[in-house]
Formats: structure tokens, C-alpha cells, sequence
């Protein structure tokens, strides 16, 4: 990991470190560390589990809660609500979601059997990494608990999924950078000002002279007002890609890579795979790979006496389906 790739990660989660090898540190993996020496990311990652539970907790007071006449504070939910709302916000899922969101397990530094193994494609290992960056943050921010929050709401988007029910449709903020790192490898850089109604934030994109702006009673708020503004602005401006400028030609031997990278770019969730295994008339192993994607009726499978081969077969089908869609819709 170089600096470029350090500052690069900086201004994806909004923070710049006063010691940059702690952000290095949570993406060591125990492999990298125990074949070449050194620390890994397993404390920062404990560390940025409670920092990240209390940021949430934070949060979901000030969106819901409020206080009364009284005196005494109330939230719109009862504790039971609330909690499983903090659950589905902090859940694997969605922190390995978010770090697929943001790209963020291309930079994982692995030793080599985690590199064998495709690891950084494992579900755990994204949470796991996720986590280890708050921790990383909290640790350099000497726990200052608005910076924590800044960074979690930057990275988990926590606003946005409780305005839409948990849905990626219509996340501009995520839109934006997508379209900035396709079209010119940047990070598209926001900058906030207090105000006396809450935030204004400030963005420019590269190649646009326009200074697009917005407010909110959050940072997270005028972040997405402001996103949207930008996005509309690309819409109009027939400034956007496609999902066939994107993908290209689809190729079989890059199919799971493909359906990944149309997934970062948020054309569509993240493909699930599941694997039965078998054995033939001979006793020989047989793979059958199920690729299914979330809000998409089709699903497609196929066996193999390879893994690989069948996980790349049924991603590959399921490609050429949903170019068709789009074509079709077009």
C-alpha cells in the first residue's frame, strides 16, 4: 500500500490521519503479519466494534428521539424497534455491503493463503475490515467521538438507509463517486460549512466548472442533498455511462468479475453465490453453483467438477440475462 493509496482511502471515509500507518494497519491481515512480522488488524478491529456500536446508537437518538414538553426524552420507537434497527445497520451484511460500496477490499494485504483462498471475497472478512478502520480512527482521533461519528456516517451512510427502507436504489452519493472513479479514477471530495439550520456542503467534479451545493440539518443530509444535485446535473448533461459502457463485451472467463464490478457501480446488488457439492457415478466431486441476485426473479445454476468452473458458468449466464434486460429496456 503506497501513499497514494492511503489518501485515496482518506478521502473515501473523510478522515486524514495524524499516523498513517494505523490506517495501513487495519487492512493487515494475521497471514501478512505472521509471514513477513509486524501488527495486524485484529485489535483495531475489537477497538472499532464498540466505537462503531456507539456511533449507531448515537445516531438512531438523534434521528428518532427527541424531548418532550416534560423534559424527558422519547424516541418514535420503543427499545425493541430500535434494537433491531442497530442490528440490521451494524449486521455482516451490510458492513461487508458498505466495503464492497466504497471498494475497499482491493487494498486488504494478505499473505499468501488468504491470496489462494480469495479471501477478501468472504463476508466475514469485509466486516472484519470494516470494523478495524473505525478502530483505526478512533485510535488516531484519540477517541473523539464527532470524528468517530463522522467517519461511520461517511462509510455506513446510516442516514440514507434509514430515510429508504435499506435500499441502494437512488443513493447518489454513492452514484457520484462511482461515475467519478469510472470516468476519471477520482474520489469526488465534499466540504462542509455550519450553518445556523445544521450543514452546507460544497462539491466540485472533475472537468465541471459548476460548484454544486446543498444543506442539512447533518453532514450525512448535505452530503446526499448535494450529491443529488451533482447527479441530476450528469443526468441532464448526458454526462453518465451506461451499464454496456461499463461491462463491455461479457466474457465467461470474467464473469464473477464483472458481475462485481457492475455491483460496485450500482447496477445491481451484489450477486450471491451458493454451492452444493456432490460426486458423480464415479465417486468424482461435483460442484453445482446457484447464482441468485437480490430483486432479480432469475436465477442460474450449473455443475461443474470444478468450484470455479461452476461458480464462472452460472455468473456468466446470469451476465448475458441482465444485458439483455437492460438492452430491452433501453
Amino acid at each position: 500500500m503506497n501513499n497514494y493509496d492511503l489518501h485515496k482511502i482518506e478521502a473515501l471515509i473523510g478522515y486524514e490521519f495524524n499516523e498513517p500507518m494505523l490506517l495501513q494497519q487495519a487492512f493487515i491481515r494475521r497471514s501478512y503479519a505472521q509471514e513477513h512480522g509486524g501488527q495486524n488488524n485484529e485489535v483495531l478491529e475489537l477497538l472499532g466494534d464498540s466505537a462503531l456500536s456507539t456511533a449507531v446508537i448515537k445516531k438512531l437518538a438523534i434521528y428518532y428521539g427527541s424531548f418532550k414538553n416534560s423534559g424527558e426524552f422519547a424516541t418514535r420507537y420503543q427499545e425493541g424497534k430500535l434494537s433491531k434497527i442497530k442490528e440490521k445497520l451494524v449486521e455482516s451484511s451490510m458492513l461487508a455491503h458498505r466495503i464492497d460500496q466504497l471498494g475497499l477490499a482491493d487494498y486488504l494485504i494478505m499473505g499468501k493463503g488468504d491470496i489462494n483462498k480469495n479471501i477478501q471475497e468472504e463476508e466475514s472478512v469485509k466486516e472484519d475490515l470494516f470494523e478495524a478502520i473505525i478502530g483505526a480512527v478512533a485510535v488516531d482521533c484519540e477517541w473523539d467521538i464527532d470524528t468517530i461519528q463522522d467517519v461511520v456516517e461517511a462509510m455506513l451512510d446510516i442516514e440514507y438507509y434509514l430515510d429508504n427502507g435499506f435500499s441502494d436504489e437512488n443513493n447518489f452519493v454513492d452514484l457520484v463517486q462511482q461515475w467519478a472513479q469510472k470516468a476519471y479514477h477520482q474520489i469526488p471530495l465534499y466540504e462542509f460549512e455550519d450553518n445556523e439550520e445544521g450543514f452546507k456542503c460544497f462539491l466540485r467534479l472533475p472537468d465541471i466548472d459548476e460548484e454544486f451545493s446543498g444543506e442539512g440539518y447533518s453532514k450525512s443530509l448535505a452530503r446526499l442533498t448535494v450529491a443529488a444535485t451533482a447527479y441530476e446535473y450528469l443526468e441532464e448533461n448526458d454526462l453518465l455511462t451506461t451499464m454496456r459502457d461499463e461491462i463491455g463485451a461479457p466474457c465467461e472467463e470474467k464473469a464473477v468479475s464483472q458481475l462485481q464490478e457492475l455491483a460496485q457501480k450500482g447496477y445491481i446488488n451484489f450477486p450471491h453465490y451458493t454451492f452444493i457439492e456432490d460426486h458423480d457415478d464415479n465417486g468424482n466431486p461435483l460442484w453445482t453453483c446457484i447464482c441468485e441476485i437480490e430483486g432479480y426473479d432469475d436465477s442460474y445454476e450449473n455443475s461443474c467438477s470444478s468450484k470455479k468452473e461452476a461458480k464462472r458458468a452460472s455468473a456468466y449466464e446470469m451476465l448475458l440475462d441482465l444485458l439483455d434486460d437492460y438492452i430491452d429496456e433501453e
